[in-house]
């Protein structure tokens, strides 16, 4: 019984959060009141989710990779085109994906490794190179994939893709050398290294492995929307990177003791709520990103002060006692 309610403690937040939030959501917006509607919010969620590991891995790490975005595009054109004109399958475009991706996140980490300057300056030069690419790459069309490339864009696929790219991340961030030595690493590289663990090393699988999650989230988003277009303007692809960031500091924030790959999908969750909710209220989309940023503050407090909030809710009750 005790472990139980431990569990439930751990995961509490998490839970209750993005259940709050829906029925808020329920409140303002009576055409999301619907079986369908809740269960394609929660659909809504997967995707984000997946890139979101991606950048846990890297932001766990240290890392502040603004490239991932643009490996996730220029990967998407590069296999949903070769996928199209080879006519290799849903299982071909899988394979490309993945692979291509892992390409270009090897680039980026190999980058790092051997110029040896902050990841932040490696990861916005490439992805500048990047963005470029996917603008010259098939005279800068992008990708268009036809309805046989998208079967993970339909439920119950979309689920079962979702539930095998969760497995995938739980097991490396919780069970693998990689996600211990990326904990390690984060929470203090010197500490870290004077443990045998290669803080360079360990940040630059970490650049590599997110590209394996970059792929998946190719396959979900090409599946989902079937097109996938060209970078344009500077740091173009910066929106993605900072929509998955959203999810992780979200995530994070709402995580306590839990999980946090699941926490991560309840944080991805949580920011498409907030983007139902404030299109249901009329709210401008210029003033989108300012509500996002303001909750995102608000949880990252939470989180990091929740000690100094528990000392204080300790003194008040210690003194009312007292009285």
């Amino acid at each position: 019984m005790n472990k139980i309610l431990e569990t439930v403690r751990n995961y509490a937040l998490s839970v209750t959060m993005p259940i709050i939030m829906i029925i808020l959501l329920l409140i303002v917006s009576p055409e999301t009141r619907s079986v369908n509607a809740i269960i394609s919010l929660f659909r809504q969620g997967f995707a984000p989710a997946v890139l979101g590991w991606g950048v846990l891995f890297n932001m766990k790490a240290g890392n502040w990779d603004f490239s991932i975005g643009a490996r996730f595009v220029l990967a998407s054109i590069l296999a949903g085109n070769l996928a199209m004109n080879l006519d290799l399958g849903i299982l071909g475009l899988m394979v490309l994906a993945i692979v291509i991706s892992l390409i270009l996140s090897t680039i980026v980490g190999m980058a790092y490794k051997i110029l040896k300057i902050p990841t932040l300056i490696v990861s916005i030069g490439i992805c500048l190179i990047f963005e470029s690419i996917t603008r010259i790459l098939y005279g800068g069309a992008g990708a268009h994939v036809s309805a046989e490339y998208m079967l993970f864009g339909k439920s119950p696929y979309d689920l079962i893709a979702f539930i095998v790219c969760f497995a995938i991340a739980a097991y490396i961030y919780y069970k693998r050398k990689l996600g211990y030595n990326v904990r390690a690493v984060g929470t203090n590289p010197v500490v870290a290294q004077t443990n045998g663990i290669n803080a360079i090393s360990t940040k630059t699988n970490a650049l590599i492995i997110s590209g394996l999650f970059a792929g998946l989230y190719c396959i979900l988003s090409l599946s989902k929307t079937g097109v996938c277009a060209a970078v344009s303007g500077t740091l173009g692809s910066a929106a993605t990177v900072f929509d998955a960031m959203m999810c992780v500091l979200i995530g994070m924030a709402i995580c306590g003791k839990g999980n946090i790959i699941f926490s991560l999908y309840s944080g991805a969750l949580i920011a498409q709520i907030l983007k139902m909710g404030m299109m249901a209220i009329g709210l401008p989309t210029t003033y989108n990103k300012v509500v996002i940023a303001a909750f995102v503050i608000f949880f990252m407090v939470s989180s990091s002060k929740a000690d100094v909030f528990g000392g204080m809710k300790n003194r008040f009750f210690g003194k009312t006692k007292a009285i």
